[in-house]
């Protein structure tokens, strides 16, 4: 990849960045996956084709308040200049599965609240690290 393709990719548009407010992130900046995506398609070509990924792995760990962890690791791939597949460029993610609401001082109170999209945000969460050593 050259200069020009890294600069192309390490620079979102304002309409893709979004400032966070909450938790240990506030204050940083979130790029949008789908710009992610898309800058990956207009750079290397559509995925499937130009770029390609391959999840590893998926697990989940309990935390002591019960709440439940999602974990995914992924292998990334672009079409290099002569046309081969690149190595795996590796990317691991996680997000909440359960999380435990109401929770004071350790103790268990409160109600758990399950994801359907716990494995989903763990998948996107290992493509942007994935994406990161390319400069998205």
């Amino acid at each position: 990849m050259n200069l020009e393709f890294y600069k192309k990719l390490s620079i979102p548009p304002a309409w893709a960045k979004k400032t966070i407010t909450k938790g240990n992130l506030a204050g940083k900046t979130d790029i949008s996956p789908m710009w992610r995506i898309e800058v990956m398609t207009e750079v290397f070509g559509p995925c499937g084709l130009g770029w390609k990924y391959e999840i590893e792995k998926q697990w989940e760990k309990v935390c002591p308040d019960e709440s439940i962890m999602c974990f995914c690791n992924v292998k990334l791939f672009i079409k290099g200049f002569n046309e081969e597949w690149s190595e795996p460029i590796p990317g691991t993610g996680g997000s909440r599965l359960i999380h435990r609401f109401g929770t004071k001082g350790g103790k268990e109170e409160g109600y758990l609240d399950p994801s359907d999209e716990g494995y989903k945000m763990a998948l996107t969460d290992a493509l942007s690290v994935a994406m990161k050593a390319l400069g998205v």
